[in-house]
């Protein structure tokens, strides 16, 4: 953790010009805690003490900056000190860095790339976006199967220095097929004559490079995995993601759900870095949409407002749709979270239908008995206007008792399926916000409520 104090003193250091304290500040400085102090830095600052860092540690820690600090900086840093950096920076961060940076920007730093990294840079951006081929890297250790562990543990001395983890090695054929994984663990247990055929199980998960990166979350939580091969549509291993890009991705997916589920559009970047007019753009249009969907209540109302105690009926209106839009978002979040977390699978729908039917039913039955008891009390209080028919309490909270047994059941119902509609049709879960399915149930409550308190009446009368 890096001390509160440490701050004002890089920058007074930095006043003072005295670099050579500087430099033996953050000398022995452990590289989290580097990049904490970075993070908290800014202008003359940020730019002054990342200059002084070794060009290898300077690559390691550009990537886990914010975006915002990694585009100040590469407006001060020389084309020689940026071109060393990028050069030096683990691909897939790399490919991070310049799939979010304006195209004009990151057109120049790809044309600082040099052989092989500007192959490996071309090739990860020329997958899809948001595809796991842009969340995996080349650098990776591949075996052969007639190979003897000797043999293996000499080329990871050869080789081991540029691949992104040693943890996990894969078995691969003539064609670069993905045969099998080998933990580091095996090797180092395994006799040196073995060949890497002897202690092959030949049972290897793997992802798609072409598939989405939220799909990439799911199978390491299946496997519990550091990391997983990729692999093209041949089957040939074409990279790695490991555990720690994956995290990031199921950070940023959670942020997202999390910002939808609120009713607005995803931010890009953090609260602060999101300016006015971006962050009006990304509240505004979610508002307005909500705001027309309510008045969708407006229009239900009005084609009841010639029944008899409409005036009375209306009171009520809270007590239906209140029950109703908690009942739907809560089971929104069920499911969405289900399904973020593989909990649930698209498979499992129908068995979700016939399970929330019967909890919508019991749920239903019990508010609508409260219900019932609120309206009954309440309804004795309501004076019905001049000339209109005679307010029956018994009447009115029968109306509103079946009417919040029905919404609260479809509510049920929706919240559960309209994730799984979303999800099959490519849109987010998330889309099945808390607004939405409240201002969807505020007009459904309403014309359930009122279709019976008209049944009850015309019944009664």
């Amino acid at each position: 953790m890096v001390e509160p104090v440490l701050q004002p003193e890089i920058h007074e250091l930095i006043e003072q010009k005295n670099f050579s304290a500087l430099k033996a500040a953050i000398r022995d400085m452990e590289v989290h805690d580097l990049v904490e102090l970075l993070t908290n830095l800014e202008g003359e600052d940020l730019a002054v003490l990342f200059r002084l860092l070794p060009a290898g540690e300077a690559a390691d820690i550009f990537g886990d900056l914010d975006i915002e600090q990694q585009e100040e900086l590469l407006e001060t840093l020389s084309t020689e000190r940026m071109a060393s950096i990028l050069n030096d920076m683990p691909p897939d961060e790399r490919t991070e860095l310049l799939e979010e940076l304006p195209g004009e920007l990151a057109q120049r730093l790809l044309n600082t790339l040099r052989g092989k990294q500007l192959q490996i840079a071309r090739s990860l951006l020329a997958y899809p976006e948001d595809s796991i081929g842009r969340l995996m890297t080349p650098e990776y250790v591949a075996v052969r199967a007639d190979w003897t562990i000797g043999e293996v543990l000499e080329h990871i001395r050869k080789v081991g220095q540029d691949v992104e983890t040693l943890n996990v090695l894969y078995v691969v054929d003539d064609h670069g097929h993905l045969l099998d994984e080998l933990m580091l663990q095996q090797l180092v247990l395994a006799q040196p004559q073995q060949t890497v055929s002897s202690i092959m199980d030949e049972q290897v998960a793997s992802l798609r490079a072409a598939d989405d990166q939220e799909s990439a979350i799911e199978l390491f939580m299946k496997y519990e995995a550091v990391a997983l091969p990729v692999v093209n549509n041949r089957s040939v291993l074409v990279g790695i993601v490991t555990v720690d890009d994956v995290i990031e991705v199921a950070e940023e997916e959670g942020t997202e759900d999390f910002q939808m589920m609120a009713g607005m559009a995803a931010l890009e970047s953090s609260y602060f870095s999101t300016g006015f007019w971006r962050m009006l753009g990304k509240r505004l249009p979610w508002l307005a949409m909500l705001l027309g969907a309510q008045t969708l209540t407006t229009v239900a109302l009005l084609g009841f407002d010639k029944l008899p105690l409409f005036a009375v009926l209306v009171v009520f209106v809270p007590l239906i749709n209140s029950p109703a839009g908690n009942t739907g978002t809560q089971m929104a979040g069920l499911m969405i979270r289900g399904l973020a977390v593989a909990e649930v699978e698209m498979r499992d729908w129908s068995r979700v239908l016939m399970r929330e039917l019967l909890n919508g039913v019991s749920l239903g039955v019990v508010l609508g008995l409260l219900g019932f008891l609120a309206a009954r009390v309440f309804a004795g209080f309501v004076e019905a206007p001049s000339g209109a028919v005679q307010v029956n309490p018994l009447h009115v909270a029968t109306s509103v008792s079946l009417a919040i047994a029905v919404a609260v059941t479809a509510a049920n119902i929706l919240g559960s399926m309209l994730p799984f509609f979303f999800k099959r049709v490519g849109l987010d879960p998330a889309v099945t916000s808390g607004p939405f399915i409240a201002s969807l149930m505020d007009v459904t409550g309403i014309l359930t409520y009122f279709s019976i308190a008209s049944t009850v009446l015309a019944l009664i009368a």
